[in-house]
């Protein structure tokens, strides 16, 4: 973890079958993930959050993943589908990942960097596009049907816009109400209010 890796997954780490535990979070890794990953049957927790692996993951990458308890792999750039985890009986007695909320995390959350999110229907917490990560089970935001930051910026923006417009004609309707008691002057009434009180300030003689 946080070892200042660079570069991508090579296919050999499937070549580790007593690996119980891949720690690669918090580097600069790119890349897909390597399928062969899914070979290692003794691994018990998986994190490679904080990277900038990228792709799609093969369908069937948890077949062999019986023994999982944590599986990080949030804050990457993967997209489409996080494959179904296989559950079995042996597993059944282990401690359960939707027992814990953080034992479960992809970039399932919204707003979402891609145009459709990522999807993961057993997360059991969920990261978006802004860094905030939430339990899965949906949030105010998901309710709403804005699945995508920018359709989030239009909606906000739409927002205070008709609100600003609401309050500016309010305050136009009430300052016309409260103004339409007055008298009305026309034009020449003014000038002639204005040139009588020019002259009894500066009087009669005034250059001016």
């Amino acid at each position: 973890r946080n070892n200042g890796l660079s570069g991508t997954l090579s296919k050999t780490v499937g070549d580790l079958p007593l690996l119980e535990e891949l720690d690669l979070s918090d580097n600069d890794i790119k890349g897909l993930v390597p399928s062969e990953i899914g070979d290692l049957s003794e691994l018990v927790s998986l994190r490679l959050s904080y990277n900038e692996l990228t792709g799609t993951m093969p369908g069937d990458f948890f077949a062999n993943l019986t023994k999982l308890r944590l599986i990080q792999l949030h804050r990457n750039r993967i997209r489409g589908m996080i494959p179904p985890l296989i559950w079995t009986e042996e597993k059944a007695h282990l401690p359960i990942l939707s027992n814990y909320t953080s034992s479960f995390i992809a970039d399932c959350g919204n707003p979402s960097d891609f145009e459709v999110s990522l999807k993961c229907t057993e997360c059991t917490m969920c990261c978006n596009a802004q860094g905030d990560c939430y339990p899965n089970g949906g949030t105010d935001i998901q309710k709403m049907g804005i699945t995508n930051y920018t359709y989030f910026s239009l909606v906000y923006f739409a927002s205070f816009a008709s609100i600003s417009l609401i309050l500016v004609l309010i305050m136009s309707v009430f300052n016309r109400k409260k103004y339409q008691h007055l008298p009305r002057m026309s034009i020449r009434q003014l000038s002639e209010k204005d040139h009588k009180y020019a002259l009894h300030s500066l009087g009669a003689d005034s250059v001016y």
